[in-house]
């Protein structure tokens, strides 16, 4: 499999090198040349793997070359997804016939990022270790991002990284889960700014530092494909455990960055049935709006309760755009208008064949509190703001009848405070978390300046 960038000029790239690139030399991000193709009958053949088994087969032809063999690759896949992962890997709750929670929350970091990060670190470890290389792994976070890629990247002594999460804008647990890991090899950057700045920080770091050959730079921000990749598995995991007879299905996906929902969009690519992918927001609507009348435009981020979608750039929107549009000069130039006007409209046509795919929807911080109170007391499932948000949209968008999969994509614990309004119970954290809290933290606190973070890591990778 070869990749190419959405903009056109970073083409026919083998695997390896596109993942330790992440982000592409011209700006874009890789998408493949082509999307491997699963038949019905092929499917019937899956429902039934282990996931260690269904993300070999879903997922092999994007990464097997000579690089990395089949059984290398069956080899890193059963470490990533073994009993190291957590407890349980993957679970399903069933609220009743048409309506299921996936739940992606039993990795180390209590997050959906694990399933991919988990795996991007495992690939690193064999690459490396391979060719003999070192990497140095800049990351930008809105909570859950930074403490999964720490837990999954770090373990390679081949790996320096650098995570920046914006200060005061992720939860407790969140920031602690990063800045008490201890890793020698590990700095945790609180930035004065929102994720956007943060995000915008590691783009600037690739496109305009004459360091980036030298310290070999990588992204492990869903702009890297193998994040998409580890996220592609679980929707036909769960697609073979709520329908039978192949039928195609909706799933609702809490996103900030869009990268969530677009491994949905690849997995319908591939030929898993899916009927609609419902994108879902906070007040932090720029996704809802567009697919209400087809314009992207920036606003200023808004806190929220539900901050890992407090996101006013989806950076992984731009591999839609290129789907869609077919033509990279066109994708480039609207990511030039985002960057100057802070906005861009698509055509009508494009938008209509993108809402039959797509639909978006948006709610307060109050209805989320509501829906977080309402799962409880009808289910007695305990969710975190990010699944409400998007339980409430999914009632709101969709019919009683209509078969759907609500991604849950972190343990509630993680926004404690929030949780426990909500509900006006009694919760207790998991031990790990208890464990996490007590430590003591360690990071740094820069201003939202590209010199600012050149300077740190120029400091720190000099002295490693």
């Amino acid at each position: 499999m070869l990749y190419s960038s959405t903009r056109g000029n970073d083409n026919n790239i083998n695997f390896v090198q596109i993942m330790l690139n992440g982000l592409a030399k011209d700006g874009g991000l890789y998408v493949p040349n082509n999307i491997p193709k699963i038949s019905k009958k092929k499917l019937q053949e899956l429902k039934n793997l282990s996931y260690v088994d269904l993300a070999y087969e879903v997922t092999k032809d994007f990464v097997v070359s000579k690089d990395i063999s089949r059984q290398e690759y069956k080899l890193i896949l059963k470490k990533t997804y073994s009993k190291k992962f957590g407890d349980e890997i993957i679970n399903i709750d069933r609220l009743n016939n048409n309506e299921f929670i996936l739940n992606l929350f039993h990795g180390p970091t209590f997050a959906f990022k694990d399933y991919a990060l988990q795996l991007l670190g495992n690939l690193y470890d064999f690459i490396l270790k391979k060719k003999k290389l070192n990497l140095t792994i800049i990351g930008a976070t809105s909570g859950d991002t930074g403490s999964a890629a720490i837990y999954g990247c770090s373990k390679s002594k081949k790996i320096n990284m650098f995570i920046l999460f914006p200060k005061s804008k992720v939860s407790e647990v969140q920031r602690k889960q990063m800045t008490t890991f201890g890793a020698s090899n590990v700095t945790n950057i609180s930035v004065k700014g929102n994720f956007d700045d943060c995000q915008k920080l590691v783009k600037d770091l690739f496109n305009k530092n004459s360091k980036t050959m030298e310290y070999n730079f990588a992204a492990i921000n869903s702009i890297n494909w193998v994040r998409i990749l580890g996220q592609i598995i679980y929707y036909f995991w769960s697609y073979f455990k709520v329908e039978k007879n192949m039928i195609p299905i909706n799933y609702v996906v809490p996103t900030g960055n869009f990268g969530n929902v677009y491994a949905g969009f690849i997995s319908k690519r591939m030929g898993l049935p899916i009927k609609k992918l419902i994108v879902c927001s906070n007040k932090n609507d720029i996704l809802t709006r567009f697919f209400s009348n087809g314009t992207m435009e920036k606003k200023i981020a808004r806190e929220s309760l539900s901050p890992s979608m407090d996101i006013q750039v989806s950076s992984n929107f731009e591999r839609l755009l290129h789907h869609f549009l077919k033509d990279s000069k066109k994708v480039s130039n609207l990511i030039n208008k985002m960057d100057k006007k802070g906005k861009y409209s698509v055509p009508k046509k494009m938008l209509n064949r993108i809402l039959k795919e797509f639909e978006g929807g948006s709610v307060s911080d109050i209805k989320t509190k509501k829906s977080i109170k309402k799962i409880y007391e009808d289910f007695n499932v305990i969710t975190d703001p990010h699944t409400a948000v998007g339980y409430s949209i999914g009632k709101k968008l969709l019919k009683n009848n209509e078969k759907r999969v609500y991604l849950s994509t972190a343990h509630f614990s993680k926004f404690f405070s929030t949780v426990s309004n909500s509900l006006k119970i009694r919760l207790t954290y998991p031990q790990k978390m208890k464990e996490i809290l007590k430590k003591k933290e360690n990071y740094l606190t820069i201003n939202n300046e590209l010199d600012e973070i050149k300077r740190v890591i120029d400091e720190k990778t000099s002295k490693a």
